[in-house]
């Protein structure tokens, strides 16, 4: 019986494992979970704590408690997942003829500081 190709392993990859991916999140990186978790809370409070969302819903006690929490875990969240959650992605644009002028450059630098300024990272398309 022949080997189908496309079932083969990677020649660096165990039998059994799973390729690993850039995109995917690194296996001991804290999740939203493991800060409810360590709070001893729900992962929807952790969602309206850390999200900010929680005033009026959550004891400031037990949001403090998350926050502390996610901060001892080291936890940051997985930016991928909130782009597809709200449908955007908070980066923007800049099509620009070439970084070597100095006009373009200083263009490119107000413009990255103000996506950063208000929480958008920034794309630069050189034009022809």
């Amino acid at each position: 019986m022949r080997e189908d190709p496309r079932r083969r392993e990677h020649p660096r990859e165990e039998r059994g494992s799973v390729p690993r991916d850039s995109r995917e999140p690194a296996a001991d990186r804290p999740t939203g979970h493991d800060v409810a978790r360590a709070a001893g809370v729900s992962q929807a409070t952790v969602s309206l704590v850390l999200g900010g969302k929680w005033h009026g819903r959550v004891a400031p006690r037990t949001a403090d408690a998350v926050r502390e929490a996610a901060r001892d875990l080291g936890y940051r969240p997985n930016l991928a997942a909130r782009s597809l959650r709200l449908g955007g992605t908070r980066t923007a644009l800049l099509v620009i003829p070439a970084l070597s002028n100095d006009f373009f450059s200083r263009v490119h630098t107000g413009a990255a500081e103000v996506a950063s300024a208000h929480g958008f990272g920034l794309v630069l398309y050189p034009s022809p």
